[in-house]
């Protein structure tokens, strides 16, 4: 399920400032370093509530989402 910046924020705030950050595919059972964090003007969500990899798509549309890439 696709999370907002603010729910986002919530789960963290209380995290000390130097916690990694990474991400992780649902199946798999190691992380990886973030290679990179791109903020994405013109993305469009297809389905909030949907759940795999094309939740949202990066391009053609009208919302700001930020992409953590690994």
């Amino acid at each position: 399920m696709a999370l907002t910046l603010r729910e986002f924020l919530k789960q963290v705030e209380k995290l000390p400032p130097d916690t990694l950050l990474c991400v992780a595919e649902v199946d798999e059972a190691f992380a990886a370093h973030i290679e990179e964090i791109e903020i994405v003007e013109d993305a469009k969500a297809q389905n909030r509530k949907a759940e795999g990899t094309e939740a949202i798509e990066l391009g053609n549309g009208n919302q700001r989402v930020v992409v953590i890439r690994w």
